[in-house]
């Protein structure tokens, strides 16, 4: 596709697989399922994670915010995402720290319960966002 931009902001941690980190195809950006890695490049099992549910979150949307910014975009631009939660229970404050982020105007939005790769990953996102600038 001629109208296809990959996104990789610096200073992020390279896609853990033969994946893109982000696409930017005409005005929609696809963001791959994101999770709270540490922004350095290493192995994917080496990579730290922070603990708990509540920095998990912050980081996941930290990580989908910096590939918004890359394509010229906000947070606002966000209009679906998609949530793993390993853990029930951490739902509600997930769904707190997601409201931090999505305050002028929250994505529709599927969660679900999903275990990912690393067990200690709580919670891995996915969005899409349309950056008409």
């Amino acid at each position: 596709m001629e109208n296809r931009k990959y996104i990789q902001p610096a200073g992020m941690a390279e896609a853990v697989g033969p994946f893109a980190r982000a696409i930017l195809i005409d005005k929609y950006l696809h963001i791959a399922g994101t999770t709270a890695l540490s922004h350095v490049s290493g192995d994917y099992y080496e990579r730290f994670v922070p603990e708990g549910i509540e920095a998990q979150t912050r980081l996941t949307l930290d990580n989908i915010k910096m590939c918004v910014e890359e394509a010229g975009g906000t947070m606002d631009d966000i209009f679906k995402v998609v949530i793993m939660v390993k853990n029930p229970e951490d739902y509600k404050t997930m769904n707190r720290v997601r409201a931090e982020y999505f305050k002028n105007s929250p994505p529709i939005s599927t969660c679900f319960r999903a275990e990912v790769m690393r067990p200690d990953i709580l919670v891995e996102i996915d969005a899409v966002a349309y950056i008409d600038n």
